[in-house]
């Protein structure tokens, strides 16, 4: 039997496609990136119903920052303020500098978390849209995927407990919290 060149073809692709299909599914090795850091970053935003100087006050006023984020928080909203978290189940202070501040509408700071040797940055952003306003929070300067996805879990969360504490004022970190149990999923870096 004499075999055509495309029958060739298809038979090598037949015999070989286990192989590439595994080859493709390979983890990549870890990029040589020389002298150039690579960072990476989060973006995340939530619809919230209420206005935007309301919402601001919620993450600007450690009064209201504590009803849905840290247990304990001081805070000196303007440009070069300083601020301090501080969580019941977790040790230490989250501590950092307010680097931009617009009243009602930005705030951002370096993200500072005790013992770790990676400082990153947050930012919200609010935005009015008719009779809601949309949060937008990014978190960038981070060195590691791991801590990026960390991050991410946890800001989801607590953007969630935004809303909730807002718009039903109900508390969700009180329906995650047991007694004798300890969170891991804080925004690290």
């Amino acid at each position: 039997m004499k075999l055509r060149p495309t029958m060739v073809l298809v038979l090598f692709l037949l015999a070989s496609a286990p192989a590439l299909a595994q080859r493709a599914r390979r983890p990549a090795a870890k990029a040589d990136t020389g002298p150039v850091t690579v960072t990476r970053s989060a973006a995340l935003r939530i619809t919230i119903a209420s206005d935007a100087v309301g919402i601001f006050e919620y993450l600007s006023n450690a009064a209201k920052l504590t009803a849905w984020f840290p247990d304990q928080a001081i805070i000196e909203p303007q440009l070069g303020g300083k601020y301090h978290f501080r969580w019941k189940d977790r040790e230490g202070v989250w501590s950092g500098v307010v680097t931009e501040f617009i009243r009602g509408n930005t705030l951002a700071y370096t993200w500072e978390p005790p013992g770790e040797a990676v400082n990153t940055n947050v930012r919200f952003k609010v935005s009015p849209q008719g009779a809601e306003t949309v949060v937008e929070l990014s978190h960038s300067g981070f060195t590691s995927s791991v801590a990026q996805e960390e991050a991410v879990k946890a800001w989801a969360f607590y953007l969630q407990n935004l809303k909730s504490v807002i718009e039903e004022g109900t508390d969700l970190r009180a329906q995650t919290r047991r007694p004798a149990a300890r969170r891991t999923t804080r925004p690290r870096h």
